[in-house]
């Protein structure tokens, strides 16, 4: 089956399908807010020099991570301009652009909604997106067509993904639409299906599950497999929020019936999550000792566990142990002085202080050598001192 929808909404919906970072547009800063106007999503802008520092640091580090591309592809149209070249220049005069990097969140009509300065880490960068969208929150405006009688697809969709950005119940709108509809499999049925699934224990999933094949042909099958695990995980989270094992046992059923390739990943995210989020030291620990082979390879999960760890349990023996115990197994001299630094500080924390000086002691030589920033390694480096 073959759809025909407009090449700007396709653009969009392939955004990510073959990439982890974010992707950028690449077409004129006029296109690019026409584009907001037809899909209602904002234009995030990297305003950048190409001698500056923090800009490098951030095209380097924040915007390839999978996580910062989840979010800011399926959120907004991601915008690098130059400020002393091209349509930059126009920009820096409009927007009174002074530092670098600036980072703008902008809608259709060129307003801009928010602005943020300086180089951001992944987390503090996806939560300046969140405080944007929260920001452009034009809920209420579809709201009150809504309640009108405005009941077309546009309308509803648009009010949908308004709901879905603000962070708001968009669930029951959803079903009232899909319930007056006698043909779902149609090209504005299923892009509403998608937009709607946003949580694994819901009927709108079940028929994102149904509907899979068609969907793939309309996004790709990686945008499918990634919005069902963003429902998986909304599950979870909204497992955390209620504290109920029992939602958080039900996501991890549905991802491992719809999405067999991906269980062992969520399973152990999922169970890290809701186990760090409610404190629970015990159970975190039964769980991860039961983790499969192949999370126990993982360098970026056990990493993620040891900084669970060392950030919400570090006086946890048993949990402490575990970590020192995986680490090496995935960390080793060739690995990133990042990663080695975890595994010191896991010393650290098991009471291993000569082994943890003797590995800092290489990585801030390293380091040095190699010009990074040694400040966090020379303060954990005189803590261990301290204690001697």
């Amino acid at each position: 089956m073959k759809y025909i929808i407009s090449l700007g909404l396709v653009l969009i919906s392939l955004i990510n399908v073959r990439t982890e970072g974010m992707v950028f547009h690449h077409g004129t800063w006029a296109e690019a807010l026409a584009l907001a106007k037809e899909t209602g999503q904002l234009i995030f802008v990297d305003a950048y020099t190409t001698w500056c520092g923090p800009c490098k640091l951030m095209s380097a580090k924040t915007f390839p991570q999978k996580s910062v591309g989840d979010f800011y592809n399926a959120n907004f149209i991601n915008v690098k301009l130059d400020m002393e070249r091209g349509e930059g220049l126009q920009f820096a005069d409009t927007y009174n652009v002074s530092s670098y990097p600036s980072l703008f969140y902008i809608d259709g009509e060129a307003k801009l909604v928010m602005k943020a300065v300086g180089y951001m880490e992944a987390e503090k960068f996806i939560e300046a997106g969140k405080s944007a969208l929260k920001k452009n929150d034009k809920t209420a405006l579809y709201a009150k067509a809504y309640d009108s009688g405005k009941r077309d697809f546009v309308t509803v969709y648009q009010y949908i993904r308004a709901l879905n950005q603000a962070g708001k119940p968009s669930l029951k709108i959803a079903n009232e639409y899909i319930n007056a509809q006698k043909d779902l499999n149609t090209a504005e049925n299923l892009r509403l299906i998608y937009e709607a699934a946003i949580e694994s224990d819901s009927r709108v999933f079940d028929l994102m599950v149904k509907f899979k094949e068609p969907l793939k042909e309309l996004f790709g099958a990686d945008k499918v497999k990634n919005r069902m695990l963003q429902a998986g995980h909304k599950t979870v989270k909204k497992a955390v929020e209620y504290q109920s094992i029992d939602l958080l046992s039900a996501a991890q059923a549905k991802i491992n019936t719809v999405l067999p390739e991906e269980k062992d990943v969520f399973e152990f995210t999922s169970n890290l999550n809701y186990y760090t989020s409610t404190g629970d030291a015990e159970n975190l620990y039964k769980a991860m000792k039961k983790m499969p082979a192949s999370a126990e390879k993982d360098p970026d999960l056990i990493k993620s566990l040891a900084t669970a760890v060392e950030k919400s349990f570090n006086a946890d023996p048993k949990l402490i142990g575990l970590c020192e115990q995986l680490l090496p197994k995935v960390i080793n001299s060739s690995s990133s002085i990042e990663d080695q630094f975890v595994l010191a500080r896991i010393y650290a924390l098991n009471q291993k202080n000569d082994k943890a000086y003797r590995l800092i002691d290489q990585l801030i030589s390293q380091a040095k050598s190699k010009n990074m920033d040694v400040l966090a390694m020379e303060q954990f480096k005189s803590r261990l001192n301290s204690l001697n």
